[in-house]
C-alpha cells in the first residue's frame, strides 16, 4: 500500500468513526428523553461528556488531517468540495469545544436541570450531523463550484436542519424542569423519589405532619377548636 492510498484509508476510517460516534449520541439522547428514567437521565450527561472526549473529538481531529495530508500526498489541486469538508470539520470542532464540552461541564455541577438536557444534546447533534452528512454527501458528488445544483439543494437541508436544531433548543429552554412538581429543584432526577419532603410538601406541610403528637402545644389546639 502506497503512503497516499494508507493516508486516504484513514481519513476514511476517522470519517466514519466521526459520523459513527456523532450519530450514536443523537440516539442514546433520544433513548434517556423517551425513556423518562432517573437513573437513565443521571447518567446521559458523563456518557456523552466520555463519548465526546475519548472518541468524537480524536475522529473529528484526525479526519481532516488526514485529508489534507492525503490531499498534498495525492497533489490534489484546488477543488471545491475539499474546503466544504474543511467548513464541516470547523464547524464541528467549534460546536463541541464551545458548547457541548462546557454544556456538559454544567450538568456535572448540576446547573442544568435533566430534564432538559437531553434536548440541548439532541438540539446540538442535529445540528451537527446536518453538516456532517452534507460534507459526506459533498465528497460523493464532488461539485466544481457553489452555483451548481447539488449546493443549492444541500445548502436548503441545511437551513432546516438548523432551523429544526433551533426549535428544539428554545423547547428546551422552555420545558418545566421541575419535571411539574412544585419545589422540587431542576438538578433533582426523577421529581418525587429524590427530593425531601420538605421540596414536595413544603417546609410548613413538612414540619406539621412529620412532628409528633407530644410537642404540638395543646393551648394552640384547644384555640383551634
Amino acid at each position: 500500500m502506497s503512503r497516499y492510498s494508507l493516508l486516504v484509508s484513514l481519513h476514511v476510517a476517522s470519517v466514519i468513526v466521526w459520523l459513527g460516534c456523532g450519530t450514536t449520541l443523537a440516539f442514546i439522547t433520544i433513548y434517556a428523553q423517551r425513556a423518562r428514567s432517573g437513573a437513565v437521565l443521571g447518567q446521559l450527561g458523563a456518557l456523552a461528556r466520555w463519548l465526546t472526549l475519548w472518541i468524537l473529538l480524536p475522529a473529528s481531529l484526525a479526519a481532516p488531517g488526514f485529508g489534507v495530508l492525503a490531499a498534498h500526498a495525492g497533489h490534489w489541486p484546488d477543488i471545491f468540495f475539499f474546503h466544504v469538508g474543511e467548513g464541516a470539520f470547523l464547524f464541528s470542532f467549534i460546536l463541541t469545544v464551545a458548547i457541548r464540552l462546557p454544556l456538559l461541564r454544567r450538568a456535572r455541577r448540576g446547573a442544568v436541570a435533566p430534564a432538559r438536557l437531553p434536548q440541548y444534546l439532541l438540539a446540538l447533534a442535529l445540528a451537527e450531523l446536518t453538516v456532517l452528512y452534507l460534507a459526506v454527501a459533498d465528497m460523493v458528488a464532488k461539485p466544481s463550484g457553489i452555483e451548481t445544483s447539488s449546493v443549492r439543494y444541500g445548502g436548503v437541508v441545511l437551513v432546516l436542519g438548523l432551523l429544526a436544531a433551533a426549535a428544539i433548543a428554545v423547547r428546551a429552554r422552555k420545558r418545566d424542569p421541575g419535571n411539574g412538581v412544585a419545589g422540587v429543584p431542576g438538578w433533582r432526577i426523577g421529581g418525587f423519589e429524590s427530593a425531601p419532603a420538605a421540596a414536595i410538601l413544603g417546609p410548613h406541610n413538612s414540619r406539621t405532619r412529620s412532628a409528633p403528637a407530644s410537642t404540638r402545644d395543646p393551648i394552640s389546639e384547644r384555640g383551634t377548636r
